[in-house]
């Protein structure tokens, strides 16, 4: 596999009776007139004056308007479309770590991966959110079905972004805080690339489902940057009003 280590440990993480009618009973009922209910005479009164007046009538109540409606949260990106191909730029870039004696982690991606962040976009925030939290990981049982659907590797971690931002630009730095307050989480590369976005990097001729959640919190997670996704998900137990998925896939010949 592409995230290849010596060993490999996957994060883990629903009494009355009915008597029949009768013609003896049909008498009771007095035929239904469909003709049209007469005019309100005071509603003629109030517009003749209003007329000889030259004024228009007021209304005889005044409608409350309902709310407008607001449709579910989306998440989009330009790069790529819903359960579409990634493109090989979004991918992390080849490297070898040796973590210790005996045991290293590698990923072997295509030259042109470029390890970056694709630009996103969303809409429908519902608002009384009061901040937003976005999740990457691959999918790992989509490629290995012999392992369980909570095996996932972190690609993405990044949180307490504005409800009142629209998106995200291509090319999110590592950086944390960013610009705007947002904190971004570790990913499941080992160091020096665990900080912000590290894109996928499946093996060779294997292709991999990523799944990118947008969440839409009643909080502000009371977190510093760094933190895992494990710990990210555990702060916002109890505090998502709604979600969006966008879903990727991405092969390296």
């Amino acid at each position: 596999m592409g995230y290849s280590i010596n060993h490999v440990s996957f994060r883990t993480a629903k009494s009355g009776e009915e008597s029949p009618i009768s013609a003896e009973n049909l008498r009771f009922f007095a035929p239904f007139d469909r003709s049209p209910m007469p005019a309100c005479p005071g509603g003629q009164a109030r517009a003749a004056l209003a007329q000889a007046e030259g004024t228009q009538p007021p209304p005889m109540h005044s409608p409350t308007e309902a709310p407008a409606a607001i449709g579910p949260l989306t998440l989009t990106s330009s790069a790529f479309a819903n359960e579409g191909d990634i493109p090989m730029r979004y991918g992390e870039r080849s490297f070898k770590v040796e973590l210790k004696a005996n045991f290293s982690f590698s990923c072997d991606n295509a030259p042109e991966s470029e390890n970056i962040s694709p630009a996103l976009s969303w809409i429908n925030v519902p608002p009384a959110a009061k901040s937003l939290t976005l999740l990457m990981w691959d999918q790992m049982n989509y490629a290995y079905p012999e392992v369980p659907e909570t095996a996932v590797f972190t690609h993405w971690v990044i949180y307490n972004i504005l409800p009142s931002a629209a998106g995200l630009p291509e090319g999110v730095t590592a950086e944390s805080p960013l610009a705007d307050g947002s904190l971004q989480g570790l990913n499941d590369y080992p160091e020096p690339y665990q900080a912000g976005y590290g894109g996928p990097c499946p093996g060779t001729d294997e292709k991999h489902l990523y799944v990118l959640t947008l969440y839409a919190l009643d909080t502000v997670l009371d977190l510093q940057a760094g933190a895992t996704m494990d710990e990210v998900k555990a702060s916002m137990e109890g505090h998502i009003l709604t979600q969006a998925e966008l879903k990727g896939y991405y092969l390296y010949h």
